[in-house]
């Protein structure tokens, strides 16, 4: 079993060792505090880590490098966890040689990615958890540097365990997705669904219904509709077509797990005293096969919001990369219910493009998409998120989120 500095050391092994064309590599990172200064850092980060009684202590920026160094000296072996979001700092530090630390069997960890929500992920799949870790924002970084990582810093000490029911009441749950003809694989986006569902609304993008066969286990609500260049148009007839007290909405090359939908009822009966208004989940692509997951620059765990209270005042907005406003309430994130991203392995590169070119014309030239066969990936059960569910596991993992993020 690897252990959680191995995890997050592999990970941000593969990120770092790709780079954008043209990507900026500073020729020298911040100049180290002197070392009087670094022995009173050290020794106050010590202090209060042996204070706060916690497993981990997770220190939020690389900086200089130097802090994280000296504590990788003093600290336990597995104790110390460092994030940071600027992949060039982490590049320039190594070729200074302020990172000798950082390698293989390294008695600490580095979580190393551009975007604030796979380092909160990559801590939580390699067993750091929040609650159990001193968070401690790095006191060598510059002002700049310290509110490009302030959303980490957030999600990491103003998220809250919810209290999650056993045995949950039953809300009217409504699926809904907007879906082409032509779309691969459709039987088998119905196959997922499960028979206790109280609704499915389609939208189709077509002039008349397609007669493509649906289920038949629970109602059925199907509308014709041209997509046009308006995904969000297209969503806010999918809202309208639903009914239930909660909606769900999947794209057709999403999956669920059984043991993820067993968890939905769950979520929808989360206690009135949160005031949940919507949930968000992971969601992972796997490729370049089923057994590895892309990740880096918000590829993982490209967090999505998909499943809200159906109230007054909801409305998709933006042609492309839609956004759903008017939510009512908190907003709350459920660890383990990954929604599988299936684009990459099921749709050949021509029916990518396709997509992305049908985004480009939804954004009017505002956005541009382009295909790339080279990102990182790494294997899936490096970052395998625990079954959600009941049994041993108990009730799921979910969090409220801080108000800045809904």
């Amino acid at each position: 079993m690897m252990l959680p500095q191995d995890i997050l050391n592999a990970c941000s092994a593969e990120v770092l060792g790709f780079g954008f064309k043209g990507a900026d590599t500073p020729a020298m990172p911040p100049a180290a505090p002197a070392p009087a200064d670094l022995e009173r850092l050290t020794a106050r980060a010590l202090a209060a880590f042996e204070r706060s009684g916690r497993r981990h202590l997770v220190l939020v920026g690389l900086g200089t490098g130097a802090l994280a160094a000296a504590l990788v000296d003093v600290l336990p072996a597995g104790a110390l966890c460092v994030c940071e979001q600027d992949l060039a700092l982490v590049r320039a530090l190594r070729v200074t040689g302020r990172l000798g630390w950082w390698r293989e069997g390294s008695k600490a960890g580095l979580a190393a990615d551009s975007s604030p929500w796979a380092l909160f992920f990559l801590l939580d799949r390699a067993g750091v958890s929040f609650q159990d870790a001193l968070i401690l924002p790095n006191p060598e970084l510059a002002p700049q540097a310290k509110a490009a990582h302030r959303p980490l810093e957030l999600l990491l000490t103003r998220s809250r365990p919810l209290d999650m029911p056993v045995s949950p009441p039953r809300h009217r749950l409504s699926v809904a997705a907007i879906l082409s003809p032509s779309e691969p694989d459709l039987a088998e986006f119905f196959a997922q669904l499960p028979d206790w569902l109280d609704e499915l609304a389609l939208v189709w993008d077509a002039e008349t219904l397609p007669g493509i066969p649906v289920p038949d286990r629970f109602p059925v609500r199907q509308i014709a509709r041209p997509l046009g260049a308006d995904f969000s148009a297209q969503r806010s007839a999918m809202l309208a077509a639903c009914s239930g007290e909660w909606v769900l909405y999947l794209d057709a090359d999403e999956r669920l797990s059984p043991a993820s939908w067993g968890t939905l009822p769950a979520l929808c009966a989360v206690p009135e005293v949160h005031k949940v208004g919507a949930w968000h989940f992971p969601r992972l692509t796997p490729y370049p096969d089923a057994e590895h997951v892309l990740t880096g620059f918000g590829l993982w765990p490209d967090v999505q919001l998909r499943l809200f209270r159906n109230a007054p005042g909801l409305s998709f907005v933006n042609p492309v990369h839609e956004r759903l406003i008017g939510i009512q309430g908190a907003q709350a994130l459920a660890l383990d219910v990954e929604i599988e991203h299936l684009s990459r392995l099921r749709k050949g590169e021509e029916a990518l493009r396709r997509k992305l070119d049908r985004f480009d014309e939804a954004g009017a030239g505002r956005v541009r998409h382009a295909l790339s066969v080279e990102y990182p990936s790494v294997a899936r059960e490096l970052l395998a998120a625990r079954e959600p569910g009941h049994g041993q596991d108990g009730p799921p993992r979910c969090l409220l989120l801080p108000p800045e993020f809904a």
